[in-house]
């Protein structure tokens, strides 16, 4: 029931939800509480004042306005995190927030671009170099040859590999070199000898089981079908790496958190306050690498180690002023909290990389 009879006066009385909305149905009362509005949001409940009813297209249209627009506090917070490192952080977590973007929303609008630029430049995280090369200059081969070599227990089972290979990080594909015949010829090259290591191995009396032969030749052939696989195909070997690769980037942010938490501790320096630090410096390492992702498109490929050189300096900026420790403490949590974080990245993303590999 919407009317109540008042037992004292005898007068009608609204029911709570009658009553809100009664007073909703005035210019400047709450949807939610129905209190008195000064301004967006009520000072009772803090609801915006807005029904959002409105059409789908409008929804979406205010989403993507509100998690991706530029606005002023945008412009305010990238502007100042460029000019003084760790202030933005600093504030933020100390209360002073409404200037700023919040850092969840700056990780996110910035990752996304980053993405997006790595798709439309069509520059992919990793890749492989491979060319034919003297016997004595296949230097990224000596640890193949090596392999096969124990495996055979004879030196002169040593494969014909002469390549020299190399990985390269954030690279398009027509800057990649690539000596299809001299990759395969290894390719193929590798497999015979294991086949006949295994052979003689039989020969010797050093029987192996059938089964066993069969999933050592099995397990070979598929690493080697992985790796020819990323060389040959870089693109399609990327689009495996680039669905785990934002989700990873996501997940270090509370790592590098918890890295920064082992070494700075104290009543400025809590949880939330690394972790405020991590999503902005996280933000700050995409838009670097980002440009220089730019820069690359224009042949300066020496873009990408300037870009780690700065972010190192900035990363150390970033600390001594967010949490105000001397110089030689700085520098030494600097480099101790970014060799682990990168011993902890490194190894995540090889174990991606070797498992689409092996996949």
């Amino acid at each position: 029931m919407d009317v109540i009879d008042d037992e004292a006066g005898g007068e009608e009385s609204l029911s709570p939800a009658a009553g809100v909305a009664a007073a909703a149905g005035a210019a400047l009362a709450c949807l939610s509480c129905g209190s008195k509005i000064f301004g967006a949001y009520c000072h009772d409940c803090g609801q915006k004042n807005d029904d959002l009813r409105r059409s789908l297209l409008s929804l979406a249209r205010d989403f993507v306005e509100d998690t991706f627009a530029f606005d002023s506090r945008m412009w305010r917070t990238l502007g100042l995190m460029a000019a003084k490192p760790g202030v933005v952080p600093t504030d933020y977590a100390h209360g002073r927030r409404s200037r700023y973007t919040p850092p969840v929303r700056l990780f996110l609008v910035v990752s996304f671009l980053f993405f997006l630029a790595l798709s439309l430049t069509s520059t992919m995280f990793v890749a492989m170099d491979v060319r034919a090369s003297a016997p004595a200059e296949g230097v990224a081969t000596k640890a193949l040859n090596a392999a096969v070599t124990v495996a055979a227990e004879d030196e002169s089972d040593e494969p014909d590999c002469n390549i020299t290979a190399g990985l390269r990080f954030f690279v398009r594909p027509k800057d990649l070199t690539l000596d299809t015949e001299a990759w395969r010829r290894c390719y193929a090259d590798v497999e015979r000898t294991v086949s006949e290591a295994i052979a003689a191995s039989d020969d010797e009396g050093e029987a192996v089981p059938e089964a066993d032969a069969e999933k050592a030749l099995g397990f070979v052939s598929g690493v080697l079908s992985g790796i020819s696989g990323a060389i040959e195909n870089p693109q399609a070997f990327n689009a495996d790496i680039n669905t785990w690769l934002p989700r990873v980037m996501f997940a270090m942010t509370p790592a590098l958190a918890l890295i920064l938490a082992l070494f700075i501790r104290g009543r400025n320096a809590l949880m939330f306050d690394h972790l405020v630090l991590s999503l902005y410096t996280h933000a700050v390492g995409f838009a670097v690498i980002g440009i220089a992702v730019i820069f690359v498109q224009f042949g300066l490929r020496a873009a990408f180690p300037a870009a780690m050189a700065v972010f190192a300096v900035y990363f150390m900026m970033a600390l001594k002023r967010a949490y105000g420790r001397g110089w030689v403490k700085t520098v030494w949590t600097g480099l101790m909290s970014g060799l682990l974080y990168l011993t902890i990245l490194v190894s995540v993303v090889m174990t991606i990389v070797v498992n689409a590999l092996v996949t």
